[in-house]
C-alpha cells in the first residue's frame, strides 16, 4: 500500500478522533499530529505545495495553543499570605488563573466602623474580604458577621439590584475589589474563565445561606 495513502489517512483519521475529546489539550495534540502527517504526504511524496503551506499553518497554531495550555496548567508559586484562601475560595482555578484574577483586583484598608456597603446601593464590582471581619446589618440589627476569604455583596453585583444590607467594617479590615472593567474582560474575551468565576460566586451563596439556615 502507498506510505502516501497511509500518511495522509492516518492523519484523517486523528483530526477525526480529536473530535471526540473533551480534554482541549489533547485535542490539540490529536490535530496537531494530524495535520503534521497530512504535511508529510503533501510536501514530500504528493509535493503539492499550496496544501503543504496550509498543513504547517495549522500545526504551527496548534503548536503555540498546546504550548501555551501547558504554560496555564503549570503550577506556580502563591504566597503564603492568601494561599488559605486559594485553597477555600479558588481551588476549582488553576494557580495561573487564580493569580492572574488576583492581580486584576485592587486591595483596600478600612477602618473599624466603615461602612463598606451602603444598604440599597447598586455595587458595579466585586469584592472578597481578605483581613478582618465584616457586620452585614439591616435596620439596625446585626444578620451575620463575614469573615476573611468570604465575598461581600455579590449578589448586588450579580442581579443588578441594590445591595439589600450594610456592611460595615468590625474593627480594621482589608478587601480585594475587582471593578466591573475588569470582570467584563475576562467575561468578554475567556468563557471558561468567566463560567468558573460564576461558579465560585455560587459556591459562596450557596455557603452563606447553609450559614443563615444553621443560624
Amino acid at each position: 500500500m502507498d506510505i502516501g495513502f497511509i500518511l495522509l489517512n492516518v492523519g484523517y483519521l486523528l483530526n477525526l478522533v480529536a473530535l471526540g475529546f473533551r480534554e482541549i489539550l489533547w485535542i490539540r495534540i490529536l490535530l496537531t499530529l494530524g495535520y503534521f502527517l497530512r504535511f508529510i504526504t503533501q510536501s514530500y511524496i504528493e509535493q503539492n505545495m499550496d496544501s503543504s503551506f496550509w498543513m504547517i499553518v495549522f500545526v504551527a497554531i496548534n503548536l503555540y495553543q498546546i504550548v501555551r495550555i501547558v504554560n496555564e496548567r503549570r503550577k506556580r508559586y502563591i504566597e503564603p499570605k492568601i494561599f488559605d484562601i486559594y485553597e477555600s475560595v479558588f481551588k476549582s482555578l488553576s494557580t495561573f488563573e487564580f493569580l492572574t484574577f488576583w492581580k486584576m483586583g485592587l486591595i483596600k484598608n478600612v477602618a473599624n466602623g466603615v461602612t463598606i456597603i451602603k444598604k440599597d446601593k447598586k455595587l458595579n464590582s466585586i469584592l472578597l474580604l481578605i483581613n478582618g471581619k465584616v457586620n452585614v446589618k439591616s435596620e439596625g440589627k446585626s444578620i451575620a458577621f463575614l469573615p476573611r476569604g468570604s465575598f461581600i455583596g455579590e449578589i448586588s453585583y450579580i442581579t443588578k439590584e441594590g445591595a439589600s444590607a450594610n456592611v460595615i467594617a468590625d474593627g480594621d479590615a482589608t478587601y480585594i475589589e475587582w471593578t466591573n472593567k475588569e470582570l467584563m474582560k475576562i467575561k468578554n474575551s475567556k468563557k471558561i474563565f468567566w463560567t468558573k468565576i460564576q461558579n465560585i460566586l455560587l459556591n459562596d451563596l450557596i455557603i452563606k445561606l447553609k450559614r443563615s439556615s444553621i443560624n
